[in-house]
């Protein structure tokens, strides 16, 4: 009796099956038609693991990082909705940031993450971001990529260092002896010289060796046909009916897809038995019982694909695949089909529909242009609602020539489109005024003349921007966004109170409490502590109200500025916990930044430069999360951290670019902390002039608006010009009160520093001991909280400090910390 579908493996693949759960990250890698897939997908099936399969099918990173975050979306949905929000990691910031929300997932014991086709990638971000997670080995979590050819540029490392198993080609290589046993499992008796011809045909490649099997059995020689397609014609494709030839010619767009998949494309009622007997007679479409899915061979697909030579068909194809996934609400999937093949009216459904649903997908750039600049207009103006979508996503992407042609572009639609009604009309250019009044940033009076006039033709909450929108770019400060002209802070200040509620209620409670939160900046920046911290609670309480996170960062932003003034260390280190624990309960992982950023001022405030975030004390900027206007800001705890390194000379080349950045808008804080740092910068190198000039232009720009406080934060730099330009009778009386407001801050920041920041190398606490321990132990956040019975946060920002502390960076280092010193 022949069974060709039986399946073989020598005892040197099974063992190499058995390795994966002894290594973080195991790659397999042959050409394709080497069985990589199948094995590992056998091995899986009968084990006990909890598998998550991914396919990879295009190059695309953010395609890579969807697929990946909705199987961990198996694990733990709303971390994993998290992750897909956050975006894909493309810094050493957002990096740590991800692997700290991987790291807070419950993963079941043995969990396996196989990346299928991983080659397809080749990209060095998703390569760095792979090595970063397994080095960070998490707790159940095994990686295995099967690919044709390795990307990981580190391989010896990871190999040597215990974190990689690499099985190559010869391991799936079937030598003589395995030919003769793999077809006496399959019913066919070989002679040792047949065996020995079809090793030198094949080199032990199963794929051909089991289609040179078929042929035989249909009576063929055994090297009658060598080619790969004709042996997949003759003994594979021809023999179905022309029923079952047509089905696999509708489904070979498709790597894998499920039988209700299946039914949507082939539109007949005899999809089951089609696949039966499909699956019943070939092992190049096989039935996964764990994802409920059917899997085509790689090789079989690209052969139906060839065999489909009609052009018309085929965009049939991809349109009924599009609509399959518009109607199972896979978004990215149905606008990657409908723009294969040209149906951008579906596409721009599909956009209209994902924002609909609230989902933030992050586009790829290239695709969201290409969606734009290649669908015919007589489609755009047909679409207003995703015109206005495109729009927004250019204007964030910062494609600015772009965003303005579409808004050109939308506003000529509306005004030739008389099917439009009045309502729907007047909705969208509702819509048009919010999202126009961004471009009017950061002069609030501009943008409040938008604001009011979308109230009124909406009249009502905008659908496209709403009330958890990330308004503040990321910044911790409202003054710094809005203080956009010397002499006019009063004047800013009074239209943003009178502007915000405007905002707020178009946006159904977006940036509640910013004005307050301006206010206390205010405050706080001419001296006045005491109504800067009544006002900094009012607006907290405000922004809480209506959940507004990035606002009440900004609040605490200030609160920490004020404990630091009073010496207040242990407040300032409860707001930041308190900060990152509303970050985690809100799930707002894009506002980790931001309490970055805050921890960055605060440590250069008291000269720790170790202690600011590694992205920020470098100038890492990179990310794609990092929106321009947050620069400025950005670059007030960069200068400052290279101040602190010592790094003068670099800074004062930067400086120029440091102006041009927060003169854009402009950011008038930013220029004046500027010119700060390079008064600073030249009285290290002994430029006094040069200096002098330098804080003369600061007090220019601040002092018309009594702009105390970056001076003061800044004197243990400056104090010396400040007092040369006082004897010199320049600003005198504004900086007699800078000096004043500097006595009592000076004490609170040496006392600080003397109480935390000793010279001697820092220890570890009891608590920090007892929880990296535990860590070393191999036990995950979740455990070690349980155990300690406090909350995973907890144990994440212990973690963060222990590793600083020993200066390490994962939790095998720690390990063999505490090894050496047992």
């Amino acid at each position: 009796m022949h069974n060709a579908r039986s399946i073989y493996f020598p005892h040197r693949i099974t063992h190499a099956m058995g390795e994966i759960m002894d290594y973080p990250l195991t790659i397999f890698e042959a050409p394709m038609g080497y069985g990589k897939t199948t094995a590992v997908r056998e091995y899986l099936n009968n084990t006990n693991a909890n598998v998550l399969w991914q396919r990879v099918q295009d190059s695309s990173t953010t395609s890579f990082w969807n697929g990946f975050c909705r199987l961990l979306d198996k694990v733990d949905n709303a971390r994993a909705e998290n992750l897909i929000q956050f975006g894909f990691p493309d810094n050493s910031f957002s990096q740590q940031e991800a692997l700290g929300i991987i790291e807070d997932m419950d993963f079941p014991e043995r969990t396996v993450f196989v990346v299928d086709d991983y080659h397809i990638v080749d990209c060095d971000e998703i390569n760095n971001f792979i090595e970063l997670l397994i080095k960070n080995e998490k707790a159940n979590l095994h990686i295995v990529l099967t690919l044709r050819y390795t990307c990981l540029r580190n391989l010896e490392e990871l190999k040597l260092k215990g974190y990689l198993n690499h099985i190559g080609k010869e391991i799936f290589e079937f030598s003589v002896n395995e030919i003769i046993a793999y077809y006496k499992l399959c019913g066919v008796s070989l002679k040792n010289s047949d065996a020995d011809k079809l090793y030198s045909l094949t080199e032990g490649w199963i794929s051909a060796l089991y289609l040179l099997m078929l042929n035989y059995l249909e009576g063929d020689d055994l090297s009658s046909v060598v080619n790969i397609h004709k042996l997949l014609g003759k003994t594979v494709y021809m023999p179905f009916s022309d029923e079952i030839k047509e089905f696999l010619k509708t489904m070979c767009v498709f790597d894998g897809f499920t039988f209700e998949q299946a039914e949507h494309m082939w539109e007949k009622e005899n999809t089951y038995g089609l696949l039966v007997e499909i699956t019943n007679k070939n092992a190049f479409v096989k039935y996964d019982i764990r994802t409920k899915t059917y899997q085509m061979h790689n090789i079989f697909a690209d052969y139906l694909e060839a065999m489909i030579d009609n052009k018309n068909i085929k965009r049939d194809l991809y349109q009924r695949a599009g609509m399959w996934f518009l109607k199972t609400e896979d978004y990215r999937l149905s606008k990657h089909y409908f723009y294969l093949c040209s149906d951008f009216d579906n596409l721009y459904i599909a956009l209209e529909k994902e924002k609909a649903g609230g989902k933030n997908v992050e586009y790829e750039k290239e695709l969201l242009i290409k969606y734009l600049t290649e669908c015919p207009d007589e489609v755009k103006a047909r679409h207003h609602f995703a015109l206005l979508l495109l729009a927004f996503r250019l204007y964030t992407l910062n494609e600015i020539n772009l965003f303005r042609k579409t808004c050109g572009e939308l506003i000529r639609n509306i005004q030739t489109d008389e099917m439009l009604s009045i309502n729907l009309r007047n909705r969208i250019l509702g819509e048009y005024e919010l999202l126009i009044s961004f471009t009017r940033y950061n002069d609030v009076n501009k943008m409040a003349v938008h604001h009011k006039k979308a109230l009124e033709l909406l009249n009502k909450p905008s659908s496209f921007i709403h009330s958890n929108q990330i308004w503040t770019f990321g910044s911790p400060s409202i003054l710094y966004m809005f203080y956009g002209g010397t002499g006019r802070l009063k004047e800013d200040l009074s239209a943003m109170m009178e502007d915000i509620p405007y905002y707020s209620k178009v946006t159904n409670g977006g940036a509640t409490g910013a004005e307050y939160v301006m206010k206390a900046e205010y405050f706080f920046n001419i001296g006045d502590l005491e109504n800067a911290e009544i006002v900094a609670q009012q607006a907290l309480y405000k922004a809480q109200s209506k959940n507004q996170i990035a606002t009440a960062i900004c609040a605490r932003f200030l609160q920490m500025r004020i404990a630091l003034t009073k010496g207040d260390f242990v407040n300032v280190l409860e707001i930041i916990q308190k900060v990152h624990d509303e970050i985690t309960y809100a799930r707002e992982y894009l506002l980790t930044q931001t309490i970055e950023i805050c921890e960055g001022y605060i440590y250069s405030l008291v000269n720790q430069g170790d202690r600011i975030p590694k992205w920020l004390k470098t100038g890492d900027f990179s990310s794609n999360r990092l929106f321009f206007p947050l620069f400025a800001m950005l670059n007030i705890v960069y200068g400052r951290a290279l101040l602190i390194k010592g790094e003068y000379l670099k800074f004062l080349g930067s400086s120029e670019n440091f102006i041009g950045i927060s003169s854009v808008f402009p950011n008038i804080l930013g220029q004046i902390y500027t010119y700060i740092y390079v008064a600073a910068a030249n009285k290290q190198i002994f430029r006094d002039q040069e200096a002098i000039s330098a804080l003369k232009q600061a007090l220019d720009i601040a002092m018309p608006d009594k702009v105390y406080m970056p001076f003061v934060e800044n004197c243990d730099y400056i104090k010396l010009l400040l007092e040369e330009l006082h004897r010199q009778g320049s600003y005198r009386e504004d900086i007699t009160r800078i000096l004043k407001l500097y006595q009592p801050y000076q004490k609170s920041v040496e006392q600080i520093k003397k109480v935390y920041f000793t010279e001697d190398k820092p220890t570890l606490t009891e608590r920090e001991i007892e929880i990296a321990q535990l860590a070393a132990e191999g036990l995950s956040n979740k455990e070690i909280g349980e155990k300690l019975y406090i909350t995973q946060n907890t144990v994440k920002t212990q973690m963060k400090r222990v590793f600083e502390k020993l200066d390490i960076k994962s939790r095998a280092m720690l390990k063999q910390y505490f090894d050496e010193k047992s």
